[in-house]
Parts: C-alpha cells; structure tokens; sequence
C-alpha cells in the first residue's frame, strides 16, 4: 500500500470525525438550551470523568492514555460552545468595568528623581505631578488612599526575569493595570569624579540592574551591593566620596547626583527593556486597549493548567505572558498570572471569563491596557 492511499483512508477518517463532531456539538446545544433553562452548571467533571473511565475501559494502555487525552480536548471544545450558546441565549453573566477614565494630576513612582521609574513616568504622563517614595509598596499604599491617581512601577525585564514583589502587591491591593510602556535599560557604570576603573571594588545598585549587569561584575570582581533603586545607589555614591564605590545606574542619574561614567552599556543584553506598568483604582476599558492581565488559581486536577491554557486557545487568544506565584497560603500551591490578547468589550472574551469563573476556584481581572513597544 502506498503513503497516498494511506492518506486518503486516513482523509475519509477525517471526514467521518468531522460529520460526528458537528452531530455532538448539535447535541450540545441542546444541552446548554436545558441547562439555561434549569440554572445548571456546564462543567460536570465527575461525570467526564465516568464517560472517559468508560470508554477507555479496556483498551491498550498507550491508546487508552492517547483517547482520554482526545475525550477531554472534545469535551472542553463542547464547554466552550455550549458557554457562547448560553450567553446569546441571553445568561446574565457581565463583566463589571468602567468606559470612562478618572482625572489624572499625580503620579507616584518608587525610587528617586531620574530613577527609570521617573524616567518612564515622564514619558508616560509628560504633564503631570508626579513624586517618589522609597518602595512599591509605599506606590500601591498612595494609590489606595487616593494620595495619587497613577502609580508607575516596573513589572518585567528581558534579562532579570519579572519582578514578583509587585505581582503579589497587585492582588494585595485590588488595583489594576491601566497602561504599559517598554523602556530599553542601558545602564552605566558611574563613580565619583576621581575614580577610574580600576579602583573600584564594590557597586551599588537596584537587584534587577545588578542581575541585568552579572557578566559585567564577574569578569571585574567588584562586590554587588543591592540599594533599593537604582538612582538611590547613585545618591548615596556621591554623597560617600569614596572612589572605590560605584553606583550602576542610567546617566541621567549620574549627571543627577554629580558622578562620573566610567562605562556605558554595561548590562551583558544588549536588547535589556523593561516592562513598566502603571496602576490605579479603577479598572476602565478603552476602545484601543489590546491585552488583558488576570490570575487564577487551578482545580486540584491531574493536568487541569493544561486544560485551563488550552481553553485561551479555543477563543482564539494569544498567550503574551506567564508566571506562578505561590499562593501565600497553601504549601506547593500556585497562583497563575497571565497576560492575553484581547478587549473586555468583545463578546469572545465575554465568553472566556464566563467559563473561566465557571470552571475555575479563583481568577481575577489584574487589568486591560494597550500593549505598546516603544
């Protein structure tokens, strides 16, 4: 037998696949018809289980793990029809947010003046009021009593990895991603006016601009001390007056506090960028918005992060982040935030967080933003 007439069996296989499926999808919505009549719920993981024990029963173990893995990816597109079924049947499922954003004077940012926070809060509201405080949680503390509208605080790095302190502070808190902006991070190497290179053995700086200049401190030896911000190390250099202390920092900073660059470039990435994100109060969608931050908690289920990623993609969704947390109050026990494509005004996406709180323990809307390279 040749591949072709293999591929032609296999095709007409298809076929008969294709007619089933559309004949179990009719069924379906006839299930949702039912269950939006009678209030029930669409996920019965119990009695999927008991149709896949059944219909696996039997078989090959190999088959038998490769036809429940087919079962669920079938039964979990049916799910996701029978929601939209029941959502143009009229379900009062709603997502609450605000189309109107509030007034904006004053932006709060952690750090000193010509941090890359207040660099990127420059950017971002050029005409604003905008002042420090020493940590981010101080940032998500002024929002919260309405001292500031806007709070800018760093979220990700290309080399550094994300900076989890403020995924944790952002559920802390109950506020929410309104906009982002991707700063590139060239740091320097500065010290005071008579140092040289030579003579420095101990830096200074935030740990994320140490992480993202690691190569670089190696291959000096210097000692890495971590300051709380990167502009505070150069602060505190200049007022040391010791030349063999240097701060890693931007150059606005150093010309800031009256040091000397020693070196440029000095982050090992030559593409380091920073994802910063500002905050508020107030979740608000704007027509333009194009990403969508949440976290969710998983059922306690062989492979239910899978199924849960895989639903994202039944909608069409793209995937543009993920990381865990642990959840603060189960050991071995996870938080997952994740950033998506989409608008909270389009009906898919109504969709998608229909059965997202259907199906999950715990989730929440972290925020909807444009998601903008700069």
């Amino acid at each position: 037998m040749t591949l072709d007439k293999v591929r032609m069996e296999i095709d007409e296989i298809d076929l008969q696949i294709k007619e089933l499926f559309q004949k179990r999808i009719e069924v379906s919505e006839k299930v949702a018809e039912i269950k939006f009549k009678t209030g029930d719920g669409i996920l019965k993981p119990d009695r999927e289980d008991m149709v896949i024990q059944k219909l696996t029963d039997g078989m090959h173990e190999e088959l038998r793990l490769e036809y429940a893995s087919f079962l669920k990816k079938v039964m979990e597109v049916s799910r996701t029809h029978q929601y939209r079924k029941m959502l143009s049947l009229g379900h009062s499922f709603q997502l609450q947010f605000d189309e109107k954003e509030k007034k904006i004077d004053h932006i709060c940012y952690q750090g000193l003046p010509c941090s890359y926070s207040e660099i990127t809060a420059n950017r971002m509201f050029p005409d604003k009021n905008n002042y420090p405080v020493d940590t981010f949680e101080e940032v998500f503390q002024e929002i919260s009593r309405g001292s500031a509208e806007i709070g800018i605080v760093p979220l990700e790095n290309t080399t550094a990895g994300g900076v989890y302190e403020v995924y944790d502070l952002l559920l802390k808190y109950n506020l929410y991603i309104n906009y982002s902006y991707i700063i590139k991070i060239e740091h320097c190497l500065t010290g005071i006016e008579n140092a040289v290179m030579g003579e420095i053995k101990e830096i200074y700086s935030h740990p994320q601009a140490i992480a993202q200049c690691n190569e670089f401190i190696k291959e000096k030896d210097f000692t890495a001390i971590e300051c709380s911000n990167t502009a505070v190390a150069a602060k505190y250099i200049g007022e040391q007056k010791d030349p063999s202390k240097g701060a890693v920092c931007s150059r606005e900073a150093a010309e800031r506090y009256g040091l000397k660059v020693l070196l440029e470039g000095i982050n090992h990435n030559k593409e380091n960028a920073t994802k910063f994100i500002a905050i508020s109060d107030q979740l608000f969608v704007k027509p333009n918005h194009n990403r969508i931050a949440i976290v969710f908690a998983c059922p306690h289920r062989s492979g239910s992060l899978a199924s849960v990623l895989g639903i994202f993609g039944d909608y069409g969704v793209n995937l543009t982040e993920i990381h865990s947390r642990p959840d603060g109050k189960n050991p071995w026990e996870y938080l997952f935030y994740v950033d998506f494509t989409g608008n909270l005004k389009d009906v898919q996406i109504k969709a998608l967080f229909y059965q997202l709180t259907e199906e999950l323990p715990y989730v929440k809307i972290l925020g909807s933003y444009e998601g903008i390279n700069i």
